[in-house]
């Protein structure tokens, strides 16, 4: 009898402690000391998130030696010896963000739309993190599956991350073959934005910090951009890579594959010419290699349209088959995941095409911000262009 009593009260205890709405696997932990929580971007930056209150209750998952939990959509880590699982459970709150923000202060979260209280928790100045909705003068938030409210006055709404796409470099353009063209950029020019971000401490993060951010799997930062050029220019290894790894700053480049060399060629700022192999694999420590075509980058000017665009979807399966045929040669444990339409044109039928070839995130050339909810295979970018001066420049990349 007393068995079945232990039983019966084991199995009872489980199923308090077993969070609902999409907390699976996870338990209730108390904090044993005030911890931070932080998370780490995929060029291994690691970035602090938030202050948590010690004795405060959040439902989390355990994973190696962290405890993971959810803020918001956002997923974080505090260390295992910081916490102990509770003897109390906490009611797990359903997520049902609507809103996205950006904290401009430290922001403290409260248990009530009070400031009477002491915070449980502390949002670091500069996070995104997504609400349920305003009531009254707060947000109300979700962390660690416990509900909590920042005043209206800590952040301001979240306009959507800032994708920017260059072309080619020269040294002087005013006096270069390139002077009137729109897609190419003075070096020094680049410099000055650069600087500006770095002063400003903006992170240049990678497309695939953004998707696991789209996916509600990874936080981000307020000031974050990510940097693109399209075609893999010979000016890129030559002149933006230099410049970025003093920065310890982070890029990616799209890849016309059907124009890679094998050799690498005397460098002429004043031709467009294409990165060869051993120059790829020189910069793809600090520039992410990604899709642009293999041999469909062409334009018809009497139409208005690229050779993407004319393209049977078992022509445009064979050009990806080709492109990763390259990729390969270029480091065999190189696997692309995003695709810059060239020209920004593109024909819905072939979004089959792309989610066969595991394109996780296809972008345009146009189109402001992306935001959260942007369409997976048509995600807008920021054209920086010739004549782009630094208050446009700031524009496009603050909130």
């Amino acid at each position: 009898m007393l068995k079945k009593i232990l039983f019966v009260f084991i199995v009872c205890l489980a199923f308090l402690l077993k969070p609902s709405f999409g907390y699976a696997n996870s338990t209730t932990i108390e904090l044993t000391q005030d911890t931070t929580a932080r998370f780490t971007l995929t060029t291994g930056e690691v970035i602090k998130y938030a202050d948590l209150a010690k004795n405060e209750r959040f439902v989390a998952t355990k994973l190696d030696n962290t405890w993971q939990l959810r803020i918001g959509n956002a997923t974080v880590t505090i260390p295992q010896n910081t916490a102990q699982i509770a003897r109390k459970s906490v009611t797990a709150q359903k997520r049902a963000h609507k809103v996205e923000l950006i904290t401009t202060n430290v922001a403290p979260v409260y248990t009530s739309q009070s400031k009477k209280n002491k915070p449980f928790a502390t949002i670091a100045k500069n996070m995104r993190i997504s609400s349920n909705g305003r009531v009254g003068n707060y947000y109300e938030v979700i962390i660690g599956a416990r509900k909590g409210y920042i005043h209206y006055e800590s952040v301001e709404h979240d306009n959507g991350v800032p994708i920017l796409i260059y072309h080619h470099f020269v040294e002087n353009q005013k006096k270069s073959v390139f002077k009137d063209s729109a897609s190419v950029l003075d070096i020094h020019l680049f410099k000055e934005q650069m600087n500006y971000l770095d002063d400003k401490k903006f992170i240049t993060i990678s497309l695939k910090d953004f998707d696991l951010w789209t996916q509600k799997k990874q936080a981000l930062p307020g000031k974050v951009v990510a940097l693109t050029f399209d075609d893999a220019n010979l000016s890129v290894p030559h002149m933006t890579y230099p410049i970025l790894k003093a920065k310890n700053m982070y890029a990616t480049t799209f890849v016309i594959t059907d124009r890679v060399k094998d050799e690498a060629t005397p460098f002429d700022m004043e031709k467009v010419q294409f990165s060869s192999l051993p120059e790829l694999r020189e910069i793809k420590d600090r520039i992410y290699l990604e899709y642009h075509t293999h041999g469909l980058h062409t334009f018809n000017s009497l139409t208005s349209k690229g050779s993407l665009q004319y393209a049977s979807n078992t022509v445009l399966n064979y050009d990806f088959g080709h492109a990763n045929d390259v990729f390969r040669k270029i480091d065999r444990s190189l696997k692309p995941s995003y695709f810059a339409y060239p020209y920004g044109k593109f024909e819905r039928r072939q979004e089959s095409v792309f989610i066969k070839n595991g394109v996780s995130l296809a972008f345009l050339n146009k189109g402001g911000k992306a935001v959260i909810t942007s369409p997976r295979l048509y995600v807008p970018r920021i054209p920086v262009q010739n004549g782009t001066t630094l208050t446009q420049f700031k524009k496009m990349v603050h909130n």
